[in-house]
């Protein structure tokens, strides 16, 4: 029997208004992706073909970002719900993208940048094991306040009950909907068309007034039909997996819960952290075994670092760069978009920016390569066992030949050639072999 397809849906069409922002809550960055992405990316680990994105405000810019982001990688479609009524109807809308007619929904919402692919493909899992029509992801909940009760027999769901509709003795439930939703096409499709033309859901919709449709209650026309409907219980150690994003507070929670999981998975793969706490990795950073981490790093999305590397206290490595094996980037230096050889040094006060430095360099405390002339960036090349000395200055394009020397302060100007092993001083710098040494103790003058 063929493999029925896996589609995700990632409800993401609010406006976010608690995050007080002219931009969409779901492009937010955290661990220097935006919110939306971690979900997908977690649907695709889990398994899912393809997702359709429920997109609303401000949707051309969300979708655009969002293809960006996840590129090839995993498909994305999107449907637009105008205006947002509630989470049964963005189901609906994005079953009006799908032509499928059977096969695996998973449902998450949008801002859960702690979602992890295990926990979403052990619920699929547990869905596929019951043959379930739908299956909620639940969480054990002592102080359940906010949540929509499942009133449960077993692993059998009997009722929703949402946190508003809640009597006293629905409120003593503990055991709440978690808000992910596993759920068959075949089950869906006539049970959701059933209950959005429904007289309750006519109600909820509100007539002229503000409304949701509330999609948990699909369990009703689906038990109707002869589907089961289930719940899979999230473990208590992972329920900050479904900690959602509606705030800016909520936001730096979220980030440093990120941040701690990303340190820990360096850590474990053999990286020495020196004060976690105030180390700052993202996503997608590769960082080899033995490498050392001080405190006040940040290490930014996509960078690479090799093996028995030094970085920091308080060096901040961005986009674009990658450190060969023995790399020590030291106080207060910030690497942009430059490819560092082995052994090469930069350990005091120093901006690379764009650059291609070789093996065993050493650049001098308050070196700036000056990549930026107001229009465009432009790239510095050093070659191999280059010294760069203090306070020099590199205006981009330039090229430094192996073995060459810059003396202290030397301002190597746009456009230079320095060939392998010269030595330049002065500003604008030039070939100390051409240049005659001014009076000095110990130097005597020449005539």
């Amino acid at each position: 029997m063929a493999r029925q397809p896996v589609i995700g849906i990632a409800l993401a069409a609010g406006r976010g208004t608690r995050m007080r922002s002219r931009d969409p809550k779901v492009l937010f960055l955290l661990g220097g992706l935006p919110l939306l992405a971690h979900p997908l990316r977690a649907l695709a680990l889990a398994g899912a073909d393809r997702a359709v994105v429920v997109t609303g405000h401000q949707a051309e810019r969300v979708e655009t970002v969002t293809r960006k982001e996840l590129g090839e990688t995993f498909p994305v479609s999107f449907a637009r719900q105008d205006p947002p009524r509630g989470t049964g109807d963005a189901v609906a809308c994005a079953l009006r993208a799908i032509e499928e007619k059977d096969g695996t929904l998973l449902i998450v919402n949008g801002d859960l940048p702690l979602l992890e692919a295990k926990t979403l493909a052990l619920f699929l899992e547990a869905h596929r094991k019951t043959n379930a029509a739908m299956t909620f992801l639940s969480l054990v909940r002592e102080d359940p306040a906010g949540y929509g009760r499942l009133r449960v027999a077993g692993d059998r769901v009997l009722e929703v009950i949402e946190d508003a509709d809640a009597d006293a003795e629905a409120k003593k439930i503990t055991t709440v909907n978690g808000g992910l939703y596993a759920v068959e096409l075949a089950a869906l499709r006539p049970a959701l068309d059933e209950w959005c033309r429904s007289e309750d859901a006519r109600i909820a919709r509100g007539d002229p007034g503000p409304s949701e449709i509330y999609f948990p209650p699909i369990i009703g026309p689906i038990a109707a039909a002869g589907g089961s409907v289930r719940h899979h219980e999230l473990a208590a150690a992972d329920v900050d997996q479904l900690q959602q994003v509606n705030d800016r507070r909520e936001l730096s929670v979220a980030g440093n819960r990120l941040r701690a999981r990303l340190v820990e998975e360096h850590q474990l793969a053999g990286v020495t952290v020196v004060d976690p706490e105030q180390t700052w990795i993202e996503c997608d950073v590769v960082i080899g075994s033995d490498t050392l981490i001080h405190p006040g790093t940040i290490i930014r999305r996509g960078v690479v670092v090799g093996e028995q590397c030094e970085i920091g206290p308080h060096a901040h490595l961005r986009e674009g760069t990658v450190l060969a094996d023995d790399v020590k980037i030291g106080n207060y230096v910030e690497v942009k978009k430059t490819r560092i050889g082995r052994g090469t040094r930069a350990k005091h006060l120093t901006y690379l920016g764009n650059g291609v430095i070789g093996e065993r360099v050493n650049i001098g405390a308050g070196t700036v390569l000056a990549n930026y002339d107001g229009v465009r960036k432009s790239t510095t090349e050093i070659g191999d066992d280059v010294f760069i000395g203090s306070g020099t200055i590199i205006i981009a394009p330039a090229r430094i030949g192996a073995g060459a020397k810059t003396g202290a302060g030397a301002v190597v100007k746009r456009g230079s050639d320095i060939p392998p092993g010269e030595t330049v001083v002065g500003v604008p710098a030039r070939s100390l072999a051409n240049r005659a040494l001014p009076p000095s103790p110990g130097n005597p003058a020449t005539s």
